[in-house]
């Protein structure tokens, strides 16, 4: 099954949107393309670790990412969270039909914890003007990000909060700044 997530590259002040297209297939194989460094990807590591100390699995399958655009490096550890939930809804694992309607980021600790990611605010920026519904990161850098108005903020700890949510077995609430 093909599933898409969306998350960002940040270049200095400026963030450009990522496709990442996740394909689970007949065969066994974790193939992962689109110029990622070598934090990227070491990612399969850290999301099977994750995944596996919170009770689900990454599939014995072939499973094919795409990062997209090709030609744009992907740098860091930013990306895991949107390739896990890539790798659920792909595998059936989870129910996630929202998931084209948020950019999600952050770096996946090995029991499943989310840690903080650089340039949330450009993200952010971006985000809204791509027309998400929502930007879903780490609660560290939740309150940066929320300075964007019209744009719901999640910040989360964890990784089950995120597949509860896109499950609706539970709501986030979004971060809000006093201005």
């Amino acid at each position: 099954m093909l599933v898409s997530v969306y998350g960002s590259s940040v270049f200095g002040v400026e963030a450009n949107l990522i496709t990442i297209e996740v394909n689970i297939g007949k065969g066994i194989g974790y193939h992962l393309v689109g110029l990622p460094d070598n934090a990227v990807k070491e990612s399969n590591y850290r999301i099977a670790a994750a995944l596996t100390n919170i009770e689900y699995k990454l599939p014995g399958k072939k499973i094919t990412i795409n990062m997209a655009p090709a030609d744009v490096r992907k740098e860091g550890s930013a990306y895991d969270l949107p390739l896990a939930m890539g790798i659920l809804a792909a595998s059936k694992q989870i129910q996630a039909a929202d998931l084209k309607h948020y950019i999600i980021m952050g770096e996946l600790a090995l029991d499943g914890g989310i840690r903080p990611i650089k340039g949330a605010l450009p993200i952010a920026i971006q985000a809204l003007k791509d027309g998400f519904k929502g930007f879903i990161l780490p609660k560290e850098n939740a309150l940066e990000a929320a300075i964007v108005k019209d744009l719901d903020v999640y910040g989360v700890a964890h990784l089950n909060e995120v597949i509860s949510f896109f499950e609706g077995k539970e709501t986030l609430k979004p971060t809000r700044v006093n201005t």
